[in-house]
């Protein structure tokens, strides 16, 4: 008995250690990818062409976006496209580049509590859905995740979003792999520069469905009570337009401007009832957009010569808490430079939005493991705790930074709350070898975070 009960306590301790070993593998992988000892300016490397636009994929397989755990995505959305309903994995923001439209945003537990018709005929059918936003030019949009959304563009001209989806974030519980799940159509689109008689055959053989083509025909009809012929059209299994279609009449709906009027009268005969749960007094009351448009209104960091940066977190866009991810907006004038620094709590990607700059990374060993000129429409990583410090061309430089936290920290090693400023001089003389008045020099002379540059002579 005694030697049974030493044979299954030994076999259990061996389960355990395996177990233990797997998970510690598991992180052990993600830390060997994190070998960061070079980094690059990084741009699109794959280009998928719907009906009614483009989507352009930054590779997945990249060391430095494995190590971060970010899907890096540019949509552009041609007049009257519809990026077709979809879902994914982890939480996401877009940027918009360029353009203008109207989106949605679907909030499991939110009501429908908006009505639209149709203005091409006369119906009593009121069609109720969740709230339309109008989106344009320099707005972030929050999407949490497994939050179906949709995107139209209303505009003339093309609307352009660069989109980062955080795979590594707590509410993603499978592997940092991005999984998009499309509501209707299909994920395929034309690919590379193939010809359309190669096109259609490759569908064929690798159809990428929506979430209703893998299910029987029999289960959609008796789920939503509908006819075979409704049923095939949502399997969408005959639908080549891709994930980004042409409305080709445009959409009618109310508008957002009047959904915003509806909404304060709705509300507010719901709170006189005393109508509302907690979910509506929260998420569903959040603002999924946010514009910055004009950053040096709300300017965190401003200097006139220099530039400007406006700073996207959970105190000025409260749904960010929900989703663990920031933003910054940044503009450097010509020459102007943005001091050392490094982010306490997140990684950061930088996407170069106008203009160019040099922008320097500095590991943990002193190590410049980038040195390059990042220009308009190319995407730069910035390591947790990694130095960076960017420097305008002579264009100037406008970026967005997306960073892996709500409440992303930075500290500086120059300027008015550097950490230089905060170490005495007797620590800073014993650590640089220096005399005292070079110490002082060194507290006091950096003020700015943003450096203006040098006034140019007049002859």
């Amino acid at each position: 008995m005694s030697s049974l009960l030493l044979s299954l306590t030994f076999a259990y301790l061996v389960l355990i250690e395996r177990l233990t070993t797997c998970h510690a593998q598991s992180h052990g992988d993600r830390i060997g990818e994190c070998r960061l000892e070079h980094l690059s300016v990084m741009e699109p490397t794959k280009r998928v062409e719907s009906e009614g636009g483009v989507a352009e994929f930054w590779d997945d397989k990249n060391q430095q976006l494995q190590c971060i755990g970010v899907t890096l995505i540019r949509y552009t959305i041609r007049p009257n496209g519809l990026l077709l309903p979809f879902y994914t994995n982890a939480p996401r923001i877009h940027y918009v580049l360029q353009g203008k439209g109207v989106m949605e945003i679907v909030v499991t537990g939110c009501r429908a509590m908006y009505r639209s018709s149709t203005k091409r005929r006369i119906s009593s059918y009121s069609d109720e859905h969740q709230k339309i936003q109008s989106i344009e030019q320099n707005d972030a949009v929050a999407v949490p995740s497994s939050s179906v959304h949709w995107i139209y563009n209303t505009g003339h001209s093309d609307l352009v979003l660069f989109s980062l989806v955080d795979v590594a974030n707590a509410h993603n519980q499978l592997d940092p792999t991005f999984r998009n799940f499309l509501l209707s159509g299909n994920g395929n689109g034309k690919e590379g520069e193939e010809s359309d008689n190669n096109w259609f055959k490759k569908q064929r053989e690798a159809q990428e469905g929506n979430v209703f083509s893998g299910l029987a025909l029999e289960t959609l009809i008796g789920s939503f009570n509908v006819q075979r012929e409704i049923a095939e059209k949502v399997q969408g299994m005959k639908d080549w337009r891709g994930s980004i279609i042409l409305v080709k009449e445009g959409l009618d709906w109310l508008s957002p401007e009047e959904e915003e009027e509806e909404e304060k009268e709705e509300g507010s005969e719901k709170r006189k009832k005393g109508d509302v749960n907690g979910i509506e007094e929260t998420l569903c009351s959040y603002s999924f957009v946010h514009p910055l448009g004009e950053p040096r209104m709300h300017a965190d960091k401003y200097n006139p010569r220099g530039g400007h940066i406006t700073s996207l977190n959970t105190p000025n866009m409260a749904v960010l808490q929900y989703l663990q991810l920031g933003l910054d907006r940044g503009v450097l004038y010509k020459d102007a430079i943005l001091v050392p620094h490094y982010n306490l709590n997140c990684h950061a990607v930088i996407y170069c939005t106008r203009g160019s700059a040099l922008v320097q990374v500095i590991n943990e060993n002193g190590k410049r493991v980038l040195d390059e000129e990042v220009k308009e429409g190319q995407v730069v990583i910035v390591p947790q705790h990694y130095i960076v410090v960017k420097k305008a061309g002579s264009d100037a430089f406008d970026w967005v930074a997306i960073k892996t936290s709500d409440n992303p920290i930075i500290n500086t090693l120059a300027g008015e709350l550097s950490l230089v400023r905060a170490i005495p001089e007797a620590v800073l003389m014993s650590s640089f070898r220096m005399e005292r008045k070079e110490a002082r020099l060194l507290k006091r002379k950096g003020e700015l975070t943003i450096i203006s540059p040098p006034l140019e002579e007049t002859h």
